[in-house]
């Protein structure tokens, strides 16, 4: 007895864990009970007996292998006569049709269980991606769908490109929000699975050593910097990845240690978003130029000419017959439809890029460096071919450079997080000296603003205004006839998203009808954390700048096109580097009636150490507090300009 609970015991766990050693057993039991079947025939049925199917010809004696082929076709397709004669052999056909009926129902049976698992387990997202060239996306945010949209933009040109997103998630749940965000033009697949990323055998799902770029997705979660740290390990046990690894870590620590392990490259989203709401209350207009260079629908920054795979010399021969050995200032008219803002230098023995934006304009191009442009494509850069040539002199340009009088400036900020020091730091390095800022904040929030940590500030006085709730009334403390600028920061650490950004929400409506109302001149920046929240209040001002984590998402999604591009946005974003300014058309021409090349603004700002990469013209915008962006405009195209319209330039103040 206990030896047959044994046999029951371990078939049972073969069905249901070995379906396919279980199908081997029956196959092998199935032909050892023929074979016997056989031997049965051959050793009592005689020759004459005419109750088997006949498999030999004339009159010639049946082998055993004859018996065994017809015990074979009698079991697989059960179809025989009884005979009075042989009853022998009717029996044993009976019983090999019996046999047959078993193994074929065991056979459908099984299959259709695989089969079922199979579809169980594509439901589920447990099956292996076989793409390559792809790319991937560890842990589930609401940047997702501003990054498949973005991805889908840049792969446009592909006849076929991949996006897969490895999730803790339910793989229909992923692809019923993901799926309806593709473009209907769009060539690109969402491929989803389920599973944990920091587990070395579910990453193992996403193909990870044959992907384009990887990029970890930070969590809503207060561990989530633990959580990334676990799935950056897991991805260190592949040996054989070699392209780019975007993290975005919130904790300085986190990132500096991160930084140790090979492979990664490390942001911060804090200090991106608050440098950029810096650059906007220093400069309105400028936030929207970062979106636009974020995006893959405008101009783009690009590093030329690409450095191809293998050393085999086989660099862009354009490059090295028109642009090495020449000045960064000579090289700049060769690109007719892009803008030239600095140099890669690539030091082979180390493998690494050194970043030089706005350089000397005397730097030397040598032949491993690359070329930063801002550019639609990278497909129009380097087209010698109707290029502009600058003049000594033109009438019409302003030569005299105009002083800007510095001015202080009054700023209220509405809302407060753990990512507000960030911000109030930039404030502290760009503002002028005596500048002030009001913070008004709910007095119900675990993190509130320390007074102390700002006595160390030299530049701004601080201004704390608790208050109970975010309503009408509390907004009465705003001092909109002095606020330059009003900035509405999310309560990120103390609600969840959406009730996060119904505050802010509430908070820039009724700010922005006072404003409005009063006809007063101040700009409105609102950090909103849900992507689609944001399209409810976006307009095309440029007065009002809504930013948040779909911001953040055209970050991720640059970097993983080009890594290096990080270092580029720290130095435009850093207060020590060159960065965007916005001049005055004024300061450029002293004709306003008269059309200019754009490639005289550009010979002009060379002479003033600066490039003029774009325009900002108001004048055909009913709205003075809206604009129309030109970027990079081919420098053969004539612009007549007014005293409101605004040049978009780099320089260093």
């Amino acid at each position: 007895m206990y030896l047959i609970k044994i046999i029951k015991y371990k078939f049972g766990k073969i069905i249901s864990k070995k379906p396919k050693l279980f199908l081997l057993i029956i196959s092998l039991s199935l032909l050892l009970f023929i074979f016997f079947l056989s031997l049965l025939k051959l050793l009592f049925i005689t020759q004459n007996n005419v109750s088997t199917i006949v498999l030999v010809k004339e009159n010639k004696p049946k082998l055993f292998f004859d018996f065994f082929l017809e015990t074979i076709n009698i079991a697989l397709s059960p179809s025989l006569s009884v005979e009075k004669n042989a009853p022998l052999g009717t029996f044993i056909n009976i019983i090999a049709a019996i046999c047959g009926l078993i193994f074929l129902g065991a056979l459908i049976g099984m299959i259709s269980n695989i089969i079922e698992n199979k579809i169980s387990d594509l439901k589920r997202g447990k099956s292996v991606v076989i793409e390559k060239n792809h790319s991937i996306f560890l842990g589930w945010s609401n940047k997702l769908k501003t990054a498949i949209k973005e991805l889908s933009e840049a792969n446009r040109s592909m006849t076929h490109s991949s996006i897969v997103i490895l999730a803790l998630k339910d793989k229909v749940f992923m692809e019923e929000n993901l799926l309806p965000e593709l473009p209907k033009w769009s060539t690109t697949d969402v491929i989803c699975r389920s599973g944990d990323s920091s587990d070395y055998l579910d990453l193992k799902l996403v193909n990870a050593s044959s992907a384009k770029s990887i990029v970890l997705l930070s969590t809503d979660d207060a561990n989530s910097d633990s959580i990334l740290l676990k799935r950056a390990l897991a991805l260190q046990r592949f040996e054989n990845i070699t392209c780019p690894i975007i993290i975005e870590v919130h904790s300085t620590d986190n990132s500096e240690a991160i930084k140790l392990m090979d492979k990664f490259t490390v942001i911060q989203p804090k200090n991106f978003i608050m440098r950029v709401i810096a650059q906007t209350i220093k400069d309105p207009g400028l936030s929207k130029l970062y979106y636009e260079l974020l995006s893959f629908k405008g101009k783009e920054i690009y590093f030329w000419p690409p450095i191809p795979e293998k050393d085999d010399h086989s660099r862009n021969p354009i490059f090295e017959e028109n642009f090495v050995g020449k000045t960064f200032r000579e090289v700049i008219f060769n690109f007719s439809t892009s803008s030239l803002i600095g140099i890669v230098n690539n030091d082979k023995s180390n493998n690494k890029k050194e970043i030089n934006i706005l350089p000397d304009f005397s730097t030397i191009i040598k032949k491993n460096d690359q070329l930063i442009l801002i550019s639609e494509d990278d497909s129009t850069i380097g087209k010698l071919k109707n290029l502009f040539k600058p003049i000594d002199y033109n009438p019409h340009i302003q030569t005299n450079i105009l002083s800007k009088k510095q001015e202080t400036k009054y700023i209220t900020l509405i809302g407060w997080n753990s990512w507000s020091h960030v911000l109030m730091e930039e404030l502290n390095l760009q503002l002028e000296i005596g500048s002030q800022i009001d913070i008004i904040f709910s007095n119900k929030i675990q993190n509130q603003p320390d007074e102390s940590f700002f006595s160390s500030y030299q530049n701004i006085k601080i201004n704390l205004i608790p208050i109970k709730v975010i309503n009408k009334e509390s907004l009465s403390h705003v001092n909109l006839d002095k606020s330059n600028s009003i900035v509405i920061l999310s309560y990120r650490d103390d609600f969840d998203i959406q009730e996060a950004d119904a505050i802010s929400l509430m908070a820039f409506t009724h700010v922005k009808y006072q404003r409005d109302l009063n006809k007063l001149n101040c700009n409105i920046c609102c950090e909103l954390l849900d992507p689609k929240n944001q399209k409810l209040i976006e307009g095309n001002r440029d007065d009002e700048f809504i930013t948040g984590e779909e911001l953040i998402a055209m970050y991720l999604v640059q970097l993983s096109e080009n890594k290096y591009l990080k270092e580029v946005y720290t130095d435009l974003l850093d207060e020590t580097g060159a960065e965007f300014y916005l001049r005055s058309a004024g300061n450029y021409i002293n004709d306003f009636e008269s059309e200019v090349y754009f490639g005289e603004l550009v010979n002009e700002g060379l002479k003033r150490n600066e490039i003029v990469i774009g325009i900002q013209d108001r004048k055909s915008i009913d709205n003075l507090s809206s604009y129309k962006s030109i970027l990079s405009p081919n420098k053969l195209t004539k612009f007549k300009l007014g005293p409101e319209d605004k040049l978009v330039v780099i320089a260093y103040n």
